[in-house]
């Protein structure tokens, strides 16, 4: 059994009190339209199952649901009961799942795609997010942590606030090694003042 941290619990209670207009707040016309742009880059196809690792709210959900289809099945994944209560108004298709990116309650190969977007530094235990990660992807499936800012600008504002102070976004080297060991193949990363890209495909050849 996972056990739950006073930090975790912190956390918790931070998103759950800040849900309400969450998206209003933090996600303003010009916002937005970066994280279509951030998100169309990556390799969505029609019909492709996508878990949104750390969704909140559901910001990701229209974005995903334009670009994978209709047929495409979305899965949407927050340990903030408050914070994914608002995905069935974005998606009423998207399934939720109340639980930690450390421990994701699918079967393993089950997703085509993993999308974290502006959460990985807040997940505990990175290296078992991960591990987690590659086990829920097929093979040939790849895991992106995305944000819309620098590492360093997103560990500065992270500890402008006590609920999350410390919660940071691992440097480069780690980040390549962590994935690694979990067991994908190869990984790549894009750093700018105005956004963070890292990507771990998992290998075709991959038993699990």
């Amino acid at each position: 059994m996972l056990m739950e941290s006073e930090q975790d619990r912190r956390r918790c209670e931070f998103f759950d009190q800040a849900a309400e207009g969450w998206e209003k707040r933090n996600y303003p016309p010009d916002v937005m339209a970066a994280t279509e742009t951030l998100i169309s880059a990556l390799p969505l196809c029609e019909g492709m199952t996508i878990l949104d690792a750390g969704c909140g709210c559901g910001i990701l959900a229209p974005i995903l649901r334009r670009l994978a289809g209709a047929k495409a099945r979305l899965i949407a994944l927050d340990a903030s009961a408050a914070m994914l209560a608002g995905v069935a108004a974005k998606d009423p298709q998207a399934v939720a799942l109340l639980a930690r990116a450390e421990n994701i309650p699918l079967l393993d190969e089950y997703v085509d795609m993993v999308v974290c977007f502006s959460a990985f530094p807040h997940f505990s235990d990175h290296p078992a997010v991960a591990r987690e990660f590659y086990r829920v992807l097929r093979p040939g499936g790849t895991a992106h942590v995305l944000h819309l800012a620098s590492r360093e600008m997103i560990n500065r504002h992270h500890d402008g606030h006590r609920a999350v102070r410390g919660d940071y976004l691992p440097e480069k080297a780690a980040m390549r090694d962590m994935f690694m060991a979990a067991g994908f193949s190869s990984v790549t990363h894009d750093e700018k003042p105005e956004q963070y890209s890292f990507a771990a495909e998992k290998s075709e050849a991959s038993n699990g």
